[in-house]
């Protein structure tokens, strides 16, 4: 019976916070790779041209073989799966300070909350305690994605 590839915990937790609108993240199940593939790659994997990408073979070779790869690579978890804004909140309703909280929890809400929560964490000198706090909760997010695919998790592994 083959050893199960474990999976570098840095690397999916890179992978995760890399990801936007247009880039994804996957991981390649019987290697363990974090691959970031963007969206313009794969649109041109799918037409089979890389006039796109210009001087991006690796991408598109990635985008390929994502495309081709029938279930072999799984995309992270993405924004809304993380799900920062929660958080977010999560962490102002722990604040001690009454005043504090309430400026964090106020800033919370409306468009542009996303800066106006950071404006206030680093005014109120929270911003160490919030970056340990989100870290622990994309951690959260990355192991629990995992053991919902079967995959093993190496903390002491990251690629370098």
């Amino acid at each position: 019976m083959s050893e199960q590839v474990r999976i570098a915990l840095g690397d999916i937790l890179e992978g995760m916070e890399f990801q936007s609108d247009e880039v994804t993240a996957y991981v390649h199940r019987l290697t363990g790779r974090v691959i970031i593939v963007s969206d313009e790659a794969l649109r041109a994997a799918e037409r089979g041209t890389d006039d796109e990408l210009g001087s991006e073979p690796a991408e598109l070779e990635d985008a390929q073989a994502i495309l081709a790869g029938r279930g072999d690579y799984l995309p992270l978890p993405d924004r809304f799966e993380i799900d920062e804004y929660r958080m977010m909140v999560d962490f102002a309703a722990r604040i001690q300070d009454p005043a504090g909280r309430a400026e964090v929890s106020d800033a919370l809400h409306g468009s542009g909350a996303f800066r106006r929560f950071k404006d206030a964490v680093h005014r109120l000198r929270l911003a160490d305690e919030w970056y340990a706090q989100r870290d622990r909760g994309y951690e959260q997010v990355a192991r629990e994605w995992c053991e919902a695919h079967g995959l093993a998790v190496d903390a002491g592994m990251a690629d370098v």
